[in-house]
């Protein structure tokens, strides 16, 4: 099996179902441990430690095609909050317009000559991991302290409260 590929696990997975034996699937799961001892040369795209700037930079030119990153006077402070009080290692997930590889709705396929503006960093540091806003970006609002079902109730006289 050696040279296995994608295209074979998947016709091996196929020949499993479709032959419904102890034999396919047994041949299928030494194709699958021997997929995960190959080497591919994966790289992760940043290290870990790398600086948050240098890490929203690698994901913006190499990932996006950006000439490079333009942040905002608030989003350099931000940055700098997060890596003094040890938020620096965490990944980065880039918020921008989903009608674009850049962060302008307006620019199609694979624009070249741009810059990624960095508007804003927060740190969602509970689910681990730090995003930047970029350009015209909106974020859905967070929940509230606590929800609006807890003040929705039934009085004595079976009329619902708590509505408004």
């Amino acid at each position: 099996m050696s040279g296995l590929g994608w295209e074979s696990l998947a016709a091996l997975r196929v020949r499993a179902a479709a032959l419904d034996g102890e034999a396919a699937l047994t041949e299928l799961a030494e194709a699958v441990a021997e997929a995960t001892e190959r080497s591919d040369g994966f790289q992760f795209l940043y290290p870990d430690d790398a600086p948050l700037r240098d890490k929203i930079e690698a994901i913006a030119t190499k990932v996006y095609g950006a000439d490079g990153v333009k942040y905002d006077h608030a989003a350099g402070a931000e940055i700098d909050f997060l890596e003094q009080h040890g938020f620096g290692h965490l990944p980065i997930c880039i918020a921008k317009t989903h009608l674009s590889i850049s962060h302008d709705p307006t620019l199609k396929g694979a624009p070249t000559g741009w810059t990624l503006p960095v508007r804003e960093l927060r740190g969602a540091v509970g689910a681990g991991f730090i995003y930047p806003i970029c350009g015209d970006m909106r974020t859905m609002p967070g929940l509230p302290g606590s929800p609006a079902v807890e003040r929705i109730d039934i009085d004595a006289e079976g009329e619902i409260v708590g509505l408004s």
